[in-house]
């Protein structure tokens, strides 16, 4: 009754924010997009906000979809399912497939991308998502994803969130919009002129000041301020006279509010109880105290102080709990018993006593009422919020920890210790459907226990060990790796965890830095556990084996190489294969930095072949399938690298582990990159990045991604891509691992190098050209054999030709000793060629490169060649420049192609643009770019198209983009229309 009333009355203290939303409608029908988050407590009109500015939308002709969540229904993508299909602006029953299904989650949010930007072609859309913190993770990763991948187009998202505690998750998502520039309205309570207009449309009448008084005990909320005006009406507490509203016996006793009552039905017994005991106790109690009055061990009441939590009846302050309102509190302790309420002063004057002075009185004054006013965001981080949800979680797992007086017998086991069962029925051995081992994702009930690896554990408890080695593998599986580094506590250590114990979580904890890069910190992890009495000779074989990998990332080739030996035997003696493949990959990657390929090659395939070999899929935990790919790629077996990403793509996509799809999509976009597939390159390291925001930044994706984009984008000249990716390897350049700080470095010193600034290039790659010197391992950046010739042109052009000299010397070395890898002794041969400026040189390389599948490589060295016989031999330059110019324009790296016809120019020749890569009625597209645009003029849909084609979603999304970019059109109309002109030959 009350909410349908809230409907009904004007808007009241919100004007300001009704005017800004109305702008943002303003700037939408103007085609500009955007986010509007609106907070605040419960209570405050959020949602009314969000019905206003829907119907002035559709007032204005907009479409509107209208989703909200329900914290007893978290069904995935439920929200933003319900308001799309509101809109009818996706297929139902295809799009609740896919997202209960965890192997399609990925191209779920691509669908939804491409309907939404399909719908918004046809006009602008408001998209309206109501209280977001109830939310599924599901749902939270495809709005920040989905609404950043629109930004471009004309779409308003307008969000509404509780104020104060959020769960991690959502307060995640809310930074990451507001760093993305999302505007922020936080209403606040409402002023006194508001609150006295409220009173007046309720009661009808104008209140005199008794009324007032009273209706200021709301504190501004407007949901309590029309309950509390509802009751006082209700019980006749109200008279009206000459039109003004009096009370006639005085302010009297809060009754019950709806609101409070409709919350309190939903609650369980235990909640119940914990909530009306507090009423009846005071104001501030510790869970301690309520353990006490209620008889029960504080363990036991860990759901049900969740449970109050999350019904916005009790919030926290510090370690004690509290209503939310003192209006709150005393609706509930009017429903309870008379013979409570007698008894009532009781157990406050002993919660009083029993808490600090600061907490006993009251919770201070109330906030000033004010009329409040929208910002628009322009810090980086979030708002300040009060999340006051973890500490009385530390409180209960703190007093959980120590028994309570005089438990009795048979007293539950308490804290995270009683959960620790639903995460792992199993014992803790190292079977291959271990959670985080297997390739299989936690059970559901582990996820969704109540456990949480978030919460503080007290450091001294007897559920620490337990928590800790459960949480690692969880969260090495789900979250970012601070948290897995750090589930509680600073690290293990043995106080409170035995051997194996600590064994296991440091293992977890070595193979989640590992795929972050953080090698020297694996290498602790793995040492220290290895080093442990009395582990297990199996997990002993896996630590020891991850050690050596870990020693040969970070560059201890020596100490890798001697633990190698020993990893081996240790797992030949356990039988574990898992540990044999690892130690393998060790070998592996130091027979590749001892510069013996064909050896690398062969470890890696036979690591390879071990991993596939053991019962669980190896995907979970991929060195030696992502290592054999690398190097079959460097080595140039590209088709096979090819089959391998895709397949790994396929897989681990099917299988919903999304961390290990970006691994592979990183690698499938390196490959198709050196194959010269430039628009296959950036769409699978776009879909890559679709998923890295659910995973957080610095892994070895992030190493091989950015490059990969980069380097698309100085070939295809997109300098708003460069700018862009720029700007990202500055956040790589600060990373801790050398990994990582090389791949900033690199792509950073490309970017300078493109600009015309070699020597601001070359000091950018200063670390990196002393690792290549002293061989110091790198996946990315100048141990790709393709990179030595541009490392070399870069440093001659800084005038650097010691730099440039130490390159050529390491590629003509690393070529000798591996005469069977052809691509080798030609990357070796341009560079000598270019360091020298000898034809002989550059034209071996042109004829080694024929029999390697690296189009790009081959083409840089027929424009060197051709560059070379141009200065004195003009007319036999021109079929090497030709020839440039044909992979070039093939691959669609267009500013090649066009630096490439300035030479023909120079040369005396002027050439079209070349049929192998465009198309004569489409002189601006590629082949593959003119063949969507064909499809979707025809009508086609993007998923009929990429049906049709053979393509992914996202490649075919990926073309559209760019063919209505380089057409300078906006809609499929316009598509359609220039494709009749263009096709009849007019």
């Amino acid at each position: 009754m009350t909410r349908r009333r809230l409907a009904r009355t004007p808007v009241r203290g919100r004007e300001a924010e009704l005017a800004f939303v109305e702008a943002r409608l303003d700037s939408l029908a103007r085609g500009e997009g955007g986010i509007v988050r609106v907070e605040g407590p419960p209570g405050s009109g959020r949602t009314r906000i969000l019905t206003e500015a829907a119907a002035s939308a559709k007032r204005r002709g907009t479409r509107v979809f209208h989703g909200g969540a329900d914290p007893d229904d978290r069904s995935l993508l439920g929200p933003l399912l319900e308001g799309l299909l509101s809109g009818e602006v996706a297929d139902a029953a295809r799009l609740r497939d896919l997202a209960t299904s965890p192997g399609q989650r990925f191209w779920l949010l691509q669908e939804l991308g491409d309907r939404l930007r399909e719908a918004a072609r046809g006009g602008p859309l408001l998209i309206v998502l109501d209280d977001l913190q109830w939310c599924d993770d599901l749902t939270l990763l495809a709005f920040h994803t989905v609404a950043a991948g629109l930004s471009s187009e004309p779409i308003l998202w307008l969000v509404a969130v509780r104020g104060g505690s959020v769960p991690p998750g959502v307060r995640t998502t809310l930074d990451r919009i507001q760093r993305a520039g999302a505007y922020e309205l936080v209403l606040g309570p409402l002023g006194d002129l508001a609150i006295a207009r409220i009173t007046e449309d309720v009661l009808g009448a104008v209140p005199d000041p008794d009324v007032l008084r009273v209706a200021r005990r709301a504190e501004g909320v407007p949901l309590l301020l029309v309950e509390l005006l509802d009751a006082m009406r209700g019980e006749g507490a109200v008279t009206i006279e000459n039109g003004m509203a009096r009370l006639p016996a005085g302010p009297g006793p809060v009754g019950r509010l709806s609101s409070v009552r409709r919350r309190l039905d939903l609650l369980s017994d235990a909640a119940r109880e914990l909530v009306e005991t507090t009423a009846a106790m005071g104001s501030a109690v510790t869970v301690r105290l309520l353990a006490e009055a209620l008889g029960r061990p504080s363990a036991t009441l860990i759901s049900a102080v969740r449970e109050a939590l999350d019904s916005d009846l009790l919030a926290e302050r510090g370690d004690h709990l509290e209503f939310r309102h003192a209006l709150i509190r005393e609706a509930v302790e009017a429903g309870l018993p008379l013979s409570a309420r007698h008894n009532a002063g009781k157990p406050r004057r002993h919660a009083a006593e029993a808490l600090p002075e600061s907490a006993a009185s009251p919770a201070g004054p109330p906030v000033p009422p004010t009329d409040s006013a929208p910002t628009e965001s322009t810090s980086t981080g979030g708002p300040v919020v009060d999340d006051g949800r973890r500490p009385a979680a530390s409180d209960l797992t703190a007093t959980a920890a120590v028994p309570d007086a005089e438990p009795g017998p048979g007293a539950p086991e308490s804290g995270l210790s009683a959960l620790e069962p639903k995460l792992s029925t199993r014992e803790p051995g190292l079977s291959a459907r271990e959670p985080g081992l297997s390739g299989r994702e936690p059970d559901r009930s582990a996820r969704e226990s109540g456990f949480s690896a978030r919460e503080p554990v007290a450091t001294d408890g007897p559920e620490r060990p337990r928590g800790s080695a459960g949480a690692v593998p969880l969260l090495r599986w789900t979250g970012p790796a601070a948290r897995a580094h750090h589930p509680g506590a600073p690290a293990p250590s043995s106080g409170g965890l035995g051997p194996e114990a600590e064994a296991r979580t440091r293992l977890g904890l070595a193979r989640r830095l590992f795929c972050r890069s953080d090698f020297s910190e694996a290498v602790r992890h793995a040492r220290t556990g290895a080093g442990l009495p009395g582990v297990p000779a199996a997990l002993r074989a896996r630590l020891t084996a991850l050690l050596c990998l870990a020693l040969s990332m970070s560059g201890e080739l020596d100490a890798a190489e001697q633990a190698v030996a020993e990893a081996l035997a240790a797992a030949a003696a356990t039988g574990d294969r898992a540990a044999g493949a690892t130690a393998t990959v060790a070998a592996s990657v130091v027979y590749f930095h001892r510069m013996d390929w064909s050896s690398a090659v062969r470890q890696a395939d036979r690591a390879a072949a071990l991993a596939a070999g053991r019962e669980a899929d190896p995907s979970a935990w991929i060195p030696e399938a992502l290592w054999q790919g690398f190097l079959w790629n460097a080595a140039g077996r590209s088709a096979e690298a090819l089959a391998l990403a895709e397949a790994g793509v396929r897989n681990t996509r099917n299988q919903g582990r999304a961390a290990a799809t970006r691994m592979w999509l990183a690698n499938h976009a390196r490959a198709l990159l050196d194959a010269g597939r430039l628009t296959d390159a950036r769409a699978a390291a776009e879909a890559a990045t679709a998923v890295s925001d659910e995973l957080g930044p610095g892994d070895f994706a992030d190493a091989v991604l950015l490059p990969t984009l980069m380097r698309v984008a100085l070939h295809t000249g997109d300098q708003e891509a460069v700018r862009a990716y720029a700007a990202e390897a500055l956040r790589l350049r600060s990373a801790d691992a050398p990994l990582l700080r090389d791949a900033g470095a690199w792509t950073t010193a490309l970017t300078a190098d493109s600009e015309g600034r070699p020597d601001r290039a070359m000091a950018l790659v200063g670390d990196v050209t002393v690792a290549l010197v002293a061989e110091r391992p790198s996946l990315v950046g100048p141990l790709d054999p393709a990179d030595a010739p541009v490392l070399v042109r870069m440093a001659l052009r800084a005038g650097a030709h010691e730099r440039a000299a130490a390159a050529a010397d390491l590629a003509e070395r690393r070529a000798a000793l591996n005469p069977d890898v052809m691509i080798l002794a030609a990357t070796a041969a341009h560079a000598r060629g270019l360091l020298a400026n000898d034809l002989g040189h550059l034209l071996r390389a042109v004829r080694l490169y024929e029999d390697c599948p690296r189009p790009l490589a081959r083409a840089s060295a027929l424009e060197d060649a051709g560059r070379k016989l141009a200065v004195t031999r003009r007319s036999e330059a021109v079929p090497y420049l030709d020839k440039a110019l044909a992979l070039y324009t093939r691959a669609g790296a267009e500013r090649d192609a066009l630096r490439v016809r300035r030479r023909l120019r120079a040369a005396g020749v002027r050439r079209r643009l070349s049929p192998a890569g465009h198309v004569e009625e489409w002189p601006e597209l590629t082949a593959a770019e003119a063949g969507v645009a064909r499809l979707v003029a025809q009508g086609l849909t993007n998923a009929r198209v990429a049906e049709h084609l053979s393509l992914s979603p996202h490649t075919v999304g990926s073309h559209l983009r760019r063919v209505f970019t380089k057409l300078d059109i906006t809609s499929r109309g316009e598509l359609s229309r220039l494709a009749a002109t263009r096709d009849s030959g007019e």
